[in-house]
């Protein structure tokens, strides 16, 4: 196979900046609350979005999955709307309606055509301002949950990376499953909603996100209008920085495959650091091209997938390896890859291999800008946690100043089988 030469990393560059790019907006409301706007007249589509200070890294042993609950029962009606009238009101223009929770915050979005952006605003303000939490919907909804809980416990891939954490961060909330436990879920009352609701769902630490073909003017006076109504609250307190262990857990499960999950030392959120080991992820197992890959599934042909993948949290992080293969093959992906986390600590990188690691991690940044929910995400979750928002500009001169030393030394750091953890599924054992 020919060696493709690597294009000039200060054309690309030279080519983000020069792009026109516009910088998203912000503003803040009279309580605190910060909005972010990313006007962008290309397509004639919109997606708005609210990130709460609300998640698993907040929860305690009395409150593991509350968030997540939380997340569902402001859906089930508010004090202007059934549960059917939310939905229905953005889906029958066209429209899609959902949120997650993650580890340090919730996300509530809508994506919708441009001209009912205004649909999607009240809809959103309607459901984060005037939950009812009525009894009979958090009954039959913590039915539900519990359903999502076990499809959780019979999916292996999701078992073993969840017992990773686990195995890395012990008892500290980052390591939190945010679905919580059957027992925990069940244990939840209406008046813990209520009070959670109160603490978390209040200024100033919401972000609210628009992205598309935005009319600034009148969606900011209705943000005004709703969420600048919202008391204010005591504020996001800081966390506390985990210590990591290197564990080995085992899990057993009714499969045929054996999933492995593996983890050695990251860095933190947006550090420079991280910026370096998202490039050398890349490099070591972060697509078809990597090396890990190259070996274990194209030479040795002992899987399927594999990879790896840097996750960051605001004060540590890790960098993850995952692999599932038939039970005759597993020991043998295990020795790849510990010998391939060595190889990187011997042989290194060269220079080449860092400037495809620039462009491959530019181009996917690039693409990603193509979605606007993806920006209206990026803006939120980058401004809550930084107080800031990189432009393309500030992304490319920071990936393409990182030198092949510094890379170097991230390896140094990282790439040490000695601070490896590993969370393997496997089936049970045959007699």
């Amino acid at each position: 196979m020919p060696t493709r030469l690597p294009m000039s990393l200060t054309m690309t560059t030279t080519m983000v900046i020069n792009s026109g790019e516009r910088k998203p907006e912000v503003i803040t409301l009279s309580n605190g609350i910060r909005v972010v706007f990313d006007v962008d007249k290309g397509h004639p589509t919109a997606a708005v979005g609210a990130l709460i200070a609300s998640g698993s890294r907040f929860e305690d042993e009395h409150t593991r999955g509350l968030s997540h609950f939380m997340e569902h029962i402001l859906f089930k009606g508010t004090e202007h709307r059934s549960s059917l009238e939310i939905s229905s009101a953005i889906e029958n223009v066209g429209g899609k309606l959902n949120a997650f929770t993650d580890t340090q915050y919730t996300m509530f979005y809508m994506r919708v055509p441009a001209i009912h952006t205004s649909v999607a605003l009240d809809v959103l303000s309607d459901i984060l301002l005037y939950p009812l939490f009525d009894l009979g919907a958090i009954e039959l909804e913590r039915r539900v949950i519990e359903q999502e809980i076990y499809s959780f416990e019979d999916s292996p891939d999701d078992v073993v990376t969840d017992e990773l954490l686990k195995g890395v961060y012990g008892s500290d909330p980052v390591a939190s499953n945010p679905l919580g436990t059957v027992e925990s879920v069940r244990s939840f009352r209406r008046s813990d909603f209520v009070d959670y609701f109160h603490r978390h769902f209040v200024a100033p630490d919401i972000v609210l996100s628009l992205a598309g073909d935005i009319d600034v003017d009148a969606s900011a006076r209705f943000l005004e209008d709703s969420f600048g109504r919202l008391a204010k609250g005591p504020g996001r307190a800081e966390w506390g920085i985990p210590v990591r262990a290197a564990v080995c857990r085992e899990t057993e499960r009714p499969t045929e495959q054996v999933y492995m999950a593996m983890a050695l030392p990251g860095f933190a959120q947006y550090s420079k650091q991280g910026s370096i080991l998202n490039l050398v992820s890349s490099i070591f197992g972060g697509n078809m091209s990597s090396r890990l890959f190259q070996r274990a599934r194209e030479k040795e042909a002992l899987v399927y997938s594999i990879g790896s993948f840097p996750v960051s949290f605001s004060n540590t992080g890790l960098l993850g390896v995952s692999a599932e293969s038939s039970p005759e093959n597993a020991s043998r992906v295990q020795q790849v890859i510990r010998e391939e986390i060595e190889n990187m600590r011997q042989d290194k990188i060269s220079m080449v291999e860092l400037q495809h690691a620039k462009e491959t991690v530019l181009g996917g940044f690039l693409l990603s800008l193509e979605s606007f929910f993806r920006r209206m995400h990026r803006n939120a979750s980058e401004l809550y946690m930084k107080d800031r928002i990189r432009t393309v500009a500030d992304v490319t001169e920071q990936v393409n100043s990182i030198t092949l030393g510094e890379a170097l030394g991230v390896i140094d750091d990282v790439f040490d089988t000695s601070q490896l953890a590993v969370s393997i599924v496997h089936g049970p054992e045959k007699h």
